[in-house]
């Protein structure tokens, strides 16, 4: 009797360790595929450290990452969100096949932001043309094209691109017009046109951005994530 306790405590451990990741991670998934409205499933990975504390549902962190995912209007390049740690309902999620916890999932989000995503938004948000945007290290630069005394010349606003009330707000600060001398009348009249703000409402998921960095060659939003649910243990 002992040993067939032991055979069934075994297969039991076993079990657990063999079907609970797959069916957690593929729950998780689902949420989150509904609540952001993807057309595939996200990949997530869920960690246990140590890694028995999973047997009585507890969880470190995990990732999950996005594609094809759009935030406020916005589309993402590529999007993680770091998990906080959780507590699930070890033998209800086993029973029903899904994740079941008391509190929804909450963690870091990070956005990557493409630079021809930037110029889609400048050029519908600009008062100005905008030919295409170049991100670099800590500020961006818009491109666009003016008529001087009927000639054609190619300009580049530079200024930095910051998250403000909510929105994507694109300052500039400085202007070249491929060696033209420009009135300082229409040189400020270019620099208030290339102005821009973007709002980033309605994110879902319980989705906040609270901060914007912008590196070579694209933007990166960070923020949190709360608000998916892992079912009920009631």
């Amino acid at each position: 009797m002992v040993a067939l306790a032991f055979l069934a405590g075994a297969i039991a451990l076993i079990g657990a360790y063999t079907f609970l990741p797959p069916i957690l991670e593929a729950s998780v998934a689902r949420e989150v595929q509904d609540q952001f409205s993807l057309t595939e499933a996200p990949e997530v990975h869920l960690e246990s450290d140590p890694q028995p504390a999973m047997l009585t549902g507890g969880f470190s962190g995990g990732r999950v990452s996005l594609r094809g995912v759009e935030l406020g209007g916005v589309r993402a390049e590529s999007a993680t969100v770091d998990l906080e740690p959780f507590d699930v309902d070890v033998s209800e999620s086993l029973v029903r096949g899904e994740a079941v916890g008391e509190e929804p999932l909450a963690g870091d989000l990070r956005v990557r932001v493409s630079e021809a995503e930037i110029s889609r938004l400048a050029g519908e948000e600009a008062g100005t043309p905008v030919d295409g945007v170049e991100l670099e290290e800590g500020r961006m630069l818009a491109r666009s094209t003016i008529t001087v005394f009927g000639v054609e010349v190619p300009v580049s606003v530079s200024g930095s691109l910051d998250l403000e009330d909510d929105s994507l707000s694109f300052e500039p600060e400085g202007l070249e017009a491929a060696g033209v001398p420009l009135p300082d009348e229409l040189s400020d009249q270019l620099l208030a046109e290339a102005a821009f703000a973007y709002p980033l409402g309605g994110l879902p998921g319980g989705a906040r951005v609270t901060g914007a960095r912008v590196e070579e060659g694209s933007l990166v939003l960070t923020g949190e994530l709360e608000g998916i649910p892992l079912g009920s243990s009631g």
